[in-house]
Order: structure tokens, then C-alpha cells, then sequence
């Protein structure tokens, strides 16, 4: 089990495919070693490939799951190749407390 953490940020969030191509702001809201909790505008259907191009030199993930709340869409992502937290990436609000599960 990893260990989630809350935190914000907000990033622009795109499709890896040329069709169906999209792009949104995405706010996260949750984060862990390899994966993170997005609130999006849009549905993103499981295994679609996302890319955040403005971490690093990109990070590259594949939504696990897309489930609509009250304020759009909660998507949850795993990053693909790399760790990306806490070690390439932090978020600048962080709450150092682990989240139960």
C-alpha cells in the first residue's frame, strides 16, 4: 500500500493519443510514490495515456479510474516509468499526513 498524501496543485493534463485528443486543468488533490487523485472538467476513460508536460521534462501516466462527483470528474492516475514523488516532483501544498484508506 502506498502511502497518500493530500495536497494542490494544478497543472494542464492532455491525452498521449492524436484522436481522441483532449486537454483540461487539472487540480490534484492526492498524491503517492507512483500515482495521484485529479479533479477534471472531462471524464477521461480508464487506460487512457496522460501526459503532464509541464513536471519535469513530461510525466507520462494511465488513468486507473474516472468517477463524476458533484464538481466534475475524479480521476485517478498511475505515473508510468518513473517515480515521481517525493523524489522528481512535490506539490507546493502538502500536508504531511498520511491519508487513511
Amino acid at each position: 500500500m502506498q502511502k497518500h498524501l493530500q495536497c494542490l496543485d494544478t497543472f494542464r493534463i492532455e491525452s498521449c493519443a492524436a484522436a481522441p485528443s483532449f486537454h483540461d486543468c487539472a487540480i490534484l488533490l492526492e498524491i503517492w510514490e507512483f500515482g495521484g487523485l485529479l479533479q477534471t472538467n472531462i471524464a477521461i476513460p480508464p487506460q487512457s495515456g496522460v501526459q503532464i508536460p509541464s513536471i519535469g521534462h513530461g510525466i507520462y501516466a494511465e488513468v486507473v479510474s474516472c468517477q463524476q462527483d458533484d464538481y466534475g470528474f475524479l480521476v485517478e492516475i498511475a505515473i508510468k516509468g518513473e517515480e515521481w514523488f517525493p523524489g522528481h516532483y512535490t506539490p507546493p501544498y502538502l500536508i504531511s499526513e498520511e491519508l487513511s484508506s
